[in-house]
């Protein structure tokens, strides 16, 4: 595989961080423009409550920009942040529903010399990481774009390559959840350690120099897929529950070389099953091991339920989420939530088609584990979750960007006018969810900073 040319990389990064920056700055233009006193009085509660000093909130910028970042979920990351710096889990039962990792890193760094950690000093730290985060993972994008479609069996040229995977970083910062990542929120983190944990894994598979499907794994890329793969997804899923389906990769990978001719059983136990099993083993931890120490025997509900030593029915998390947010099969399906149900359907329908896309239409091999996982979020949220966070929780994919950047490569190139008669229904449809962001991205942004709903 070639690498990249250095100067095109170049401008391609500058290109990268300049349209972050002006997509940044009009957000938090918009932030600034909308009122002050928001419609949900929890962060007004909230300020009166932590702050030693309560007249610091009506500072001019604290008042205007900082306050109203503090919207939403955001409002639990930060009590986490501001907690007891004795107290290194939450404080109540429902706020374990609030990543534990995020909130450790932030306090970590916000922390002062005297240990203390001041509200503002962690809203500054964690918003400034939220955007490092933010953009890194678009750069990361960059590369993991260029890396999947110029080896294996996918045969671009280096300009649709390159001009592939600056699109795809584009569409990642204008992306249906941007506007909740001004603020506090932990997808960002999940999105840097899966397109990094995607790059390391892609850089550790050998495809043949014939073209063909069937892939393989050197032994100098194992630390680069049992260790550093398995770290990112791993620290993906410790975020953010939903990244468990990154273990699909494992599976996936397990089954291509128990049906490969070489089989060799060294490279099925190190690689895939070893990785998996670390993947599985943090997860277990997280949300079992450590919450039945944490509340068990003592605590009634879900800890009663034991299948196995520490291992319980549910897990802590599965029973907040179920008690708090009522979540559950078909819960969601409800007359009440149609307005949530038609906000979601734009990306719904993104996600799903950018699978028949890459599956049927253009099929790609060595992106088919890519499109389980897409499809197997897409139903999960469907069915189980609040539909409308699909906008947000959705980051970590990159399928659908690469769908909408691949229409509009074939679409721009020499020979795309054929492509394009071809596939009109799906330029269309590109075109349509297009329109959608630039509605969607500046009204979620103001409509998060007011405090408003869909959450």
């Amino acid at each position: 595989m070639e690498s990249p040319p250095c100067r095109t990389v170049k401008w391609s990064l500058l290109r990268i961080t300049g349209i972050f920056l002006v997509v940044r700055t009009l957000q938090y233009l918009l932030i600034f423009l909308t009122p002050s006193n928001q419609f949900d009085t929890s962060t007004q509660l909230l300020l009166d409550e932590l702050l030693t000093n309560s007249q610091d909130q009506y500072k001019f910028w604290n008042r205007n920009i900082w306050n109203k970042l503090l919207s939403w979920d955001a409002v639990y990351f930060i009590k986490g942040m501001v907690g007891s710096p004795d107290r290194d889990v939450p404080e109540y039962e429902h706020e374990w529903a609030f990543s534990l990792i995020w909130i450790q890193l932030v306090r970590l760094i916000s922390r002062s010399n005297s240990g203390t950690i001041e509200l503002y000093r962690a809203l500054y730290v964690g918003v400034l990481m939220e955007n490092i985060l933010f953009y890194l993972s678009a750069v990361i994008l960059f590369f993991l774009t260029w890396k999947t479609f110029t080896q294996g069996s996918i045969h671009y040229s280096r300009g649709s390559a390159m001009k592939l995977s600056l699109l795809s970083s584009t569409l990642f910062i204008l992306s249906s959840g941007s506007g909740f990542f001004t603020g506090l929120y932990s997808e960002p983190l999940s999105s840097f350690c899966t397109f990094l944990g995607m790059f390391l894994r892609e850089s550790s598979i050998y495809y043949p120099s014939n073209g063909s499907y069937g892939y393989t794994f050197d032994w100098y890329s194992l630390p680069l897929y049992s260790f550093g793969s398995c770290l990112c997804f791993s620290l993906a899923c410790l975020n953010r529950s939903n990244c468990l389906l990154l273990g699909i990769y494992y599976v996936y990978d397990l089954c291509h070389l128990l049906r490969s001719k070489e089989r060799n059983w060294y490279k099925i136990i190190l690689f895939p099953i070893i990785s998996g099993s670390i993947m599985g083993g943090l997860y277990v931890r997280q949300q079992y091991w450590v919450p039945f120490n944490e509340f068990c025997p003592d605590n009634g509900g879900w800890c009663q339920d034991i299948l196995f030593k520490f291992v319980t029915k549910q897990s802590l998390y599965q029973f907040i989420q179920k008690k708090y947010w009522n979540v559950g099969l078909f819960q969601y399906w409800t007359l009440n939530n149609l307005p949530n149900f038609i906000i979601g359907l734009p990306t719904f329908i993104i996600l799903n088609i950018s699978c028949v896309y890459f599956l049927r239409v253009y099929p790609m091999r060595h992106l088919y584990a890519t499109c389980i996982i897409t499809l197997s979020f897409s139903f999960i949220i469907l069915l189980v979750a609040h539909f409308q966070i699909i906008n947000r929780v959705c980051s970590f994919l990159p399928l659908h960007l690469w769908y909408i950047a691949d229409r509009l490569v074939k679409r721009w190139s020499l020979n795309g006018e054929k492509n394009h008669k071809q596939l009109n229904g799906d330029d269309t449809i590109v075109k349509l969810y297009l329109y959608w962001l630039v509605i969607w991205v500046p009204i979620q942004t103001i409509l998060f900073a007011f405090f408003l709903p869909p959450a």
